[in-house]
């Protein structure tokens, strides 16, 4: 499995909370979909799946929480 990062370089795990950057919104990682990606990739594609929310964010947007 691929590991993620937010912008602080904490890796993202499903189930921790995180904070979407930009809004300020706090949620909960549900999923992380990087299968067939590269490390690389994984870091600069939309694969964090968050509750609530219908479209996936790039690890980049999110800080994680706790």
């Amino acid at each position: 499995m691929i590991q993620v990062y937010d912008r602080n370089r904490n890796a993202i795990i499903p189930g921790q909370k995180v904070m979407i950057a930009a809004t300020g919104e706090v949620s909960m990682a549900r999923a992380v979909h990087a299968q067939g990606l590269s490390a690389a990739k994984a870091e600069r594609a939309p694969c964090v799946e968050i509750k609530d929310h219908a479209e996936r964010f790039v690890p980049y947007e999110l800080i994680r929480l706790a």
